[in-house]
């Protein structure tokens, strides 16, 4: 009985494959199997999957696509999977040897539909890591504990889910498509629990997608239209007003920070007008929420569109 499928999206990540597939094949639970899609890779990718292939046939199932994406990837993936439980790893990071161990333990013991736990950020220039960590929290819901809404992180990765959770989700194809998904699989589920340990690497590039700021950031918008008639829908706007409010104005209000690096000052400025718009509309007194508590000046820049503005300009200035 498979127990784990872990699925492993791949394009072009050569460099970084092996590290990747040795964290995953030495894993201290045996029941697993590992997906391993190539979407396409133009580097020799493909060579290391087949080496990999070769030596742990039992244990990895190859696949190849030509450049579907990471969603379709993704769901790719999950057709092919058998386990009780799915895990999702990017093939430039890897994972501690006893996370599926641990997590499926967890998770079974429990009868949990999501296990979370924390992680590490590896930044390849610097070589610095450093810990993330979600605030503890007991087995719950979301309607149990909505705080958690805005307190877990939307990566795929650090996660187990049951399986049958993608019966009904599956990852669009967008550019923000993990935050596109999450909040509404941890919304539909029942039981969610935490292991409060780091296990995976989350490798931070420079040139990396999550890095890069340009104009499909109009996403962002797209996807919070779309949560909010579903949140609205489900009834969580009415029932827990203050932390759903507030799961808004952290995802805008940081987005809105980050257009300090998008380099065309237009799009920069038409994406703040437009979030800013979005939160006025929706939520008129957002910035008396009483989850919205920084420091003064990061307060008094995010809640002024003028000053928000100005600091991405200064900032693309002397960076």
């Amino acid at each position: 009985m498979v127990k784990v499928s872990i699925i492993v999206p791949v394009y072009n990540t050569a460099s970084y494959l092996e590290k990747c597939l040795d964290s995953l094949v030495n894993q201290t639970l045996k029941e697993i199997e590992i997906i391993v899609v190539n979407d396409g890779s133009s580097d020799n990718s493909q060579d290391i999957i087949d080496d990999y292939i070769k030596k742990y046939p039992n244990l990895i199932k190859g696949f190849k696509n030509k450049n579907l994406g990471i969603s379709k990837t993704r769901n790719f993936g999950i057709t092919k999977a058998k386990g009780q439980y799915i895990a999702f790893i990017d093939s430039d990071d890897y994972v501690d040897v006893n996370v599926f161990l641990d997590g499926y333990e967890f998770a079974s013991l429990n009868d949990l539909d999501i296990v979370v736990w924390d992680f590490y950020k590896y930044f390849e220039n610097s070589k610095r890591i450093e810990e993330v960590r979600t605030p503890d929290f007991k087995i719950s819901s979301i309607k149990d504990n909505p705080k958690l809404i805005f307190e877990i992180n939307y990566a795929p990765w650090n996660k187990l889910y049951k399986r049958e959770i993608f019966n009904k989700f599956e990852f669009p194809v967008i550019k923000y498509e993990d935050f596109a998904i999450l909040p509404q699989i941890l919304c539909s589920v029942q039981k969610i629990g935490k292991i409060n340990k780091c296990y995976n690497y989350y490798l931070v590039r420079n040139n990396s997608e999550t890095t890069i700021m340009d104009d499909k950031v109009f996403d962002i918008l797209k996807i919070l239209n779309k949560q909010y008639l579903f949140f609205m829908d489900n009834g969580l706007l009415s029932s827990y007003a203050m932390e759903f409010e507030y799961y808004f104005i952290y995802r805008l209000t940081m987005y809105i920070i980050q257009q300090r690096y998008q380099k065309n000052r237009v799009i920069a400025n038409k994406f703040i007008d437009e979030a800013y718009d979005f939160l006025d509309s929706k939520f008129p007194n957002w910035r008396l929420n009483l989850y919205y508590k920084k420091n003064k000046l990061k307060l008094l820049i995010e809640k002024n569109k003028g000053l928000a503005k100005f600091y991405c300009d200064i900032y693309r200035i002397f960076k």
